[in-house]
């Protein structure tokens, strides 16, 4: 099996969604015009809103469901070009309206929400307005399966292996990864995909909010933690892979084993 994946770098303006969704079609038409083979779309964390919003999160942020402004959205631009999307987005719980999440929305090609994966691992200042999500899931789809993660995430092994030993082909990683870390967000990524042997979509985006300057180095990676494809400049554009999945499972059956060679039973020391 292959996936023909596409991950679209962009500058989201702060507090403007209207704007910046505007701005995701317009590069999600580009790159379909190019490549129209792409069967999964993927964009940055936070990608609606922008990251600096503070207390206006409470506002921008959405309930995640059929009815939802931005789920109408994308669902339409999903159903238009028969294309999986992934995004990430500002959640509003939906028996609590003051709780909110920072998540990843995964359509699939008819428009239909297939799940949501809420970050797990806050990082600084997103404490003071987002809630911790509970779980990381795979969802099991026509186009592979597929673990999300969001971020600093991927400063955490256990959140990539539990994905990958739960059976993920991609892995996919929406970021707002900030300057001058860009060294710390290349390693950790394919790491992540070496480690586990699995391919790994990273999606950055650019530009600054308030006083947080973002880097890009959008990439898509293969399973040995290789750059296949990625954004070298600092500007909105997008970056297109064919992942082969049979690869990666003749990979996994010959040097790279770590997974069926792995010792849980010596690892209860990591939750104690």
């Amino acid at each position: 099996m292959k996936c023909n994946v596409v991950c679209i770098q962009t500058y989201p303006i702060m507090n403007n969604k209207e704007t910046n969704l505007t701005k995701m079609a317009e590069l999600l038409e580009q790159a379909l015009a190019e490549k129209p083979d792409t069967q999964l779309v993927v964009f940055p964390e936070l990608a609606t809103t922008g990251y600096q919003c503070g207390e206006n999160f409470q506002e921008l942020a959405e309930e995640i469901n059929e009815s939802s402004h931005t789920v109408k959205f994308f669902s339409d631009l999903a159903k238009k070009h028969g294309v999986y999307i992934i995004w990430g987005m500002a959640e509003k719980d939906s028996k609590n309206k003051k709780v909110l999440y920072n998540s990843q929305v995964f359509l699939d090609c008819k428009g239909e929400i297939i799940g949501t994966y809420r970050k797990i691992h806050l990082f600084d200042t997103e404490k003071n307005w987002f809630t911790p999500g509970k779980e990381y899931k795979v969802y099991n789809t026509a186009i592979g399966k597929i673990g999300l993660f969001v971020c600093y995430d991927a400063f955490f092994p256990e959140a990539a292996r539990i994905m990958a030993v739960k059976g993920a082909d991609l892995l996919v990683n929406s970021t707002n990864w900030e300057k001058p870390y860009s060294n710390d967000m290349d390693l950790l990524m394919s790491a992540r995909a070496l480690e586990n042997a699995v391919y790994l979509a990273c999606c950055n985006r650019i530009g600054k909010d308030l006083d947080v300057d973002f880097f890009g180095h959008t990439r898509i990676l293969d399973t040995l933690g290789n750059v296949i494809s990625d954004v070298k400049e600092e500007k909105e554009d997008f970056i297109y892979a064919s992942l082969d999945y049979d690869k990666k499972e003749n990979l996994k059956e010959t040097y790279y084993t770590m997974l069926s060679e792995r010792r849980p039973e010596l690892y209860t020391e990591l939750c104690k």
